[in-house]
């Protein structure tokens, strides 16, 4: 089977900046399966998370002072800072998603074994009245083999 074209990086990232606009948080895996959808090729695992990693990495705050002497545009400084509000607000909801997720996890483990911990109890008394039936069965056997001698 012939092997799918090498997809230049610039095509990755115009994928990562599409899928994190769809996606709360965009994992490895997913952008893989979407480049593997979209191109056949899941693109070198490596590769993928090094781009997915760049294109995701803060960027670093350029300081007020080297702006104003750069001659930098107000509205190109506006919508940089927009840009790092949005990158913050993104990560804070995948934080929040990550930690809502298990903590519901959390909750079913412990709704879970607060129902197997109120059925402890009866499931003891019915172990014990099975015992009290195999004693008495065997006290009858034990019975009726006397007989029988």
């Amino acid at each position: 089977m012939p092997r799918p074209p090498h997809l230049p990086d610039a095509a990755v990232l115009q994928l990562i900046d599409e899928l994190r606009g769809q996606h709360a948080v965009l994992t490895g895996t997913r952008l893989r399966a979407e480049l593997e959808r979209r191109h056949g090729s899941r693109g070198g695992v490596s590769r993928i998370y090094r781009l997915l990693d760049r294109a995701t990495a803060p960027r670093p705050l350029v300081p007020p002072s080297s702006t104003a002497s750069s001659g930098a545009d107000p509205a190109s400084e506006l919508a940089a800072a927009l840009e790092r509000a949005r990158l913050a607000e993104h990560r804070e909801d995948a934080h929040l998603a990550r930690w809502a997720g298990e903590i519901h996890q959390l909750r079913e483990q412990v709704r879970a074994l607060n129902h197997a911990a109120r059925r402890l109890p009866i499931l003891e008394a019915e172990l014990q009245d099975r015992r009290r039936e195999l004693a008495a069965a065997y006290k009858l056997i034990a019975d009726l083999e006397s007989q029988l001698r």
